[in-house]
């Protein structure tokens, strides 16, 4: 922060202004360090139950999206329900 100084008014800002911001940056990094990932581990835990899931779910969808009637638009729908909350368990 000593190399800061008052810019006189002939000076681009601009060079000053990225100064300040990296100064700034580098001393939140210095004292707050780098945020970590939350729901990655998560993921990973779960990646071969969510893949089932999934796997039952869309071909459902194809064949919604084939056939367009009513009895497939329910069975996805069904399905997709269960799908969202058994994720929403894990």
């Amino acid at each position: 922060m000593e190399d800061l100084h008052t810019p006189d008014n002939n000076t681009n800002v601009e060079p000053r202004w990225c100064q300040l911001r990296n100064v700034i940056q580098f001393t939140a990094l210095e004292v707050l360090g780098r945020a970590r990932r939350q729901h990655q581990d998560w993921f990973d835990d779960n990646d071969a139950d969510i893949s089932n899931l999934l796997s039952e779910k869309n071909p459902l969808h194809k064949a919604y999206i084939v056939l367009h009637n009513n009895v497939t638009k329910a069975v996805f729908i069904r399905c997709r329900r269960l799908v969202q909350q058994r994720l929403r368990e894990m």
